[in-house]
Order: structure tokens, then sequence, then C-alpha cells
């Protein structure tokens, strides 16, 4: 790093947190931790990057696995990361499934809202956890970052169960008054706990910085609590390190809202070196293996504000089930409800249908309905299998050809390029496969294959 840590951080530090402040910068002076986590629905042979594996993170429950590296590869020319068969993320970030079952939930959740979502590790982690029921809405208001959203969704899994949104959340609060079980705020920050990794962190922070984040994160979270029904849990995360925007804006919420902190100091002993506060857990780089992360819970405990008046779900067109058992590659009929919305089918439950109906009556942006079964390429043609089946669970009761590829060949397709074949394959739509995991789609004509991968998502080095 050119940029030196700020000074006044450095005294900020020093007065919150003596006993820790020194080991913490000189931490961010050192290189970033670097780690990744697997997708349980992508089973591999062998997990990636074998010969750099530095540790399994110890945290993890049972059914999440994600380890450190001793250096940081290029990923972009691992064809199994574009799959998304893993995901780089920070460990400490995946603390968010240590502290799961303390929210101990009475019931499974119906309606969980990640409102700060991009660019989608926190929301991956989160469709692992919550029951495949669960109608996860995935919001982000930059529309960049909003693509990035909607890639890595679709590519862990389909973004089934899914709706992804790019809205303000004061815009949002109307469709979701008083109806979440779960909402999880990732808030913007001032990002000092980050500092290690990037220089801007440093550039841009300043105490004026931490203030105008603090009003911003307010505003985002009065939204947050009219979105949250009675016994609603609200997660609050950052990767900050100042007691302004952690402790002090759960202070906040306790001092304006009716709720109670979820306690989780048990969290923190089976994770080295995690600080547990009265309010929430410190991971601090220096002394947890990661980069800063702080996380609190709390309970709603009394209704802020009364849900929306439901409406009965108008405008979506349903796809019978005789187009649906006319798509000859698709051997299983999905048993959910499925709707054509502009070119494509997409299937979904009840809950999603009716939420989408509303938020087109509102003209709320919707980035993703959810899991698109099929789209339609040519109108002569029909429909063909959607990108985002070959990552949902249903693709294996596809009969669709594959072709598998080398490593060249296949960041050859990544990249956008024809592929040949010296042996003829079946004329139509193909898999194009990685070691067993799909890649995406081609139109086979013999002896070339035309790539349909889609061009916003091509390999670019």
């Amino acid at each position: 790093m050119q940029t030196p840590v700020p000074s006044d951080l450095i005294v900020q530090l020093a007065q919150a947190f003596p006993e820790h402040a020194t080991r913490i910068v000189e931490a961010l002076e050192t290189p970033p931790s670097i780690s990744l986590r697997l997708n349980p629905a992508r089973p591999l042979s062998s997990p990636p990057y074998v010969e750099l594996q530095d540790g399994a993170i110890p945290w993890l429950p049972t059914g999440i696995e994600g380890y450190w590296l001793r250096e940081r590869p290029t990923f972009a020319l691992d064809p199994l990361w574009h799959a998304g068969a893993y995901y780089v993320q920070d460990s400490s970030a995946m603390i968010l499934s240590t502290i799961w079952d303390e929210l101990d939930w009475q019931e499974p959740p119906a309606l969980a809202l990640d409102l700060c979502a991009a660019p989608g590790g926190k929301s991956t982690l989160l469709r692992d956890l919550l029951p495949d029921e669960t109608l996860l809405v995935s919001n982000e208001i930059l529309p960049k970052r909003c693509k990035i959203l909607v890639e890595n969704l679709v590519k862990w899994c389909g973004a089934d169960h899914t709706i992804i949104t790019q809205e303000d959340p004061q815009q949002l609060t109307p469709l979701l008054r008083g109806a979440c079980n779960l909402v999880l705020v990732d808030a913007p920050c001032s990002g000092e706990g980050l500092m290690r990794r990037d220089e801007e962190a440093r550039l841009m922070w300043s105490p004026q910085l931490i203030s105008d984040c603090v009003s911003r994160q307010r505003a985002i979270l009065r939204e947050a609590m009219r979105m949250l029904m009675p016994e609603g849990v609200l997660l609050y995360a950052t990767c900050t390190l100042n007691q302004e925007e952690n402790d002090q804006m759960v202070q906040w919420l306790l001092d304006h809202y009716p709720c109670q902190l979820i306690d989780l100091s048990h969290t923190a002993e089976r994770i080295p070196g995690a600080y547990a506060t009265a309010y929430g857990l410190h991971l601090w780089p220096g002394i947890v293996r990661g980069e800063g992360q702080y996380l609190a819970a709390l309970r709603l405990t009394d209704i802020v504000e009364p849900p929306s008046e439901a409406r009965k779900a108008k405008g979506l067109t349903r796809t019978s089930r005789q187009e649906l058992a006319g798509l000859s590659w698709l051997s299983e009929v999905p048993s959910a409800d499925c709707y054509t919305i502009g070119e494509q089918i997409y299937q979904l439950s009840p809950m999603a249908a009716q939420l989408l109906a509303e938020a087109s009556r509102q003209r709320l942006a919707v980035a993703t309905p959810g899991f698109a079964v099929a789209t339609m390429r040519h109108q002569a043609k029909g429909y063909e299998p959607s990108f985002a089946l070959l990552h949902h669970p249903l693709y294996r009761t596809a009969e669709l050809p594959a072709l598998e590829l080398p490593l060249q060949e296949a960041l050859r397709y990544l990249r956008g390029e024809a592929l040949t074949t010296s042996s003829p394959s079946a004329r139509g739509i193909t898999a194009i496969t990685y070691r067993g995991i799909p890649l995406g789609l081609a139109h086979s004509t013999g002896s070339r294959l035309n790539n349909l991968y889609p061009k916003p998502y091509r390999l670019r080095i």
C-alpha cells in the first residue's frame, strides 16, 4: 500500500480498543487474507486450488465448507469460479453462518431480505442457510453492482426462490412493510476493515466520512425496521472498525425501536480472536484471521408498521403444464407454478408471484424475478433451456447433450469464442461442462458449436 493508515484512525482505535489497537494497525500494513467458500450444490472430486490450501476455516457449521489460500491466484482464469463452484469471500464475512443457530428460529422464515446485497457474498450464503421454501429478496440500488449481484446469484443457485430488486430501500418499503422474518443490512460503511486490500479505503477515509456513513446507515435501518414483522430478526453488519458505525449504531436502534439484542457472545468462543461486546461481535485484522467485520443481531418485539394489505396477484401470465410438458429437453415438469415474463418462463412460489405482481403495480425495478427455466431466443424455434437452468437442481433432469472441455478450451468458450469438435455432436442445444460442472450453453451445428455464453459474463483477459 502506498497510502499510510490515517493518523486519526490510529488515534480512534487506541482510544476505543487500547489493548488491541497496535496489532490492528500493524496488520493493516500486511497482505490481506485470501479465502473461498465452496458451493454445496456443486460437488467436486477435488476442491479447487488444493496446492494453495492453507487450512480450513474452523468456525463454519456443518454443510458450509471454506478454506484459506496461501496466495491469491487469478480466479478469472479458473472455469470453476465462473461456474459458481465456489465464491471468493473473506472468512470474517462468513460468520453469518456461525451465528445462524443463535437466532433460534421457532418456525422457518417465510420471507428474508438482504437490503444492501451486492456483490452477493452474504446473499449466496443466506441462500444456503435458509430453507428452500424461504423467499429471499436481494436488493442493490446501484445498477452496475446489481448486475454483479444477479450474475453471482444465478451462477450460485439459478436465483431459485430469489427475487433481485434494484431500488432505494425507501421505495422498497411499501412492498415489504411489516412482512419480513429476517432483514440483513450489510451497511455501506467507511471500510476501515478492508484497508489492507483496498487502497481507496485509505484515500477516502476521514472523520467526515464516518459521519456521512452514520447518517446513511440510519436512513437504511429506518426502512429495514419498517419491513420487519414482530419477532423478526435484524442482522446488522459492517466492515468497519469504529464504534460510531458499530456498537453505537446498535444502541441507536435500541433507543428508537422495540427490539432486544440477541446474545452472540457464545459465537465468539468458536472464533479464535473474536471480540464480543455488549452489542455484537468484532473481528479485527491481525487478531482474527480475516479482514474487519462487525455483526449484531436484534429481534423486533412489537409492531413498527402493520403489513401492507395483501392484494390478489394480477398481471402475471401463468404457463400451462401442457406447454411445459412440450419442452422436449426437460424430462421432469417443474412441480411449482411457472409464469411467462417477457421472453422467459420462471418457476415461482405463490408468495413470489404475489410480490412480483405488486412490484409491477408499484413500478419497482426488478432485476430478476427468480429462477428462469426456459428462454425464447428465436420465435420460430420456441423455448430453449435458460442459462439459469444449468445452475439449478432441475438441470439434473434435463435431457441435454453435454460437451466436456479441457482448461484452455473452456477459457476460449468463456471468452465467447466459437468451438469446433473433431467428433460431430448432435445438432441443437448442448451444455458445455468443465470437470463435470456446467458452464453454459452452445448451439451445435455438427462440427461447430456457436457460443451462447451470456455476453455480460464473458471473460475479458
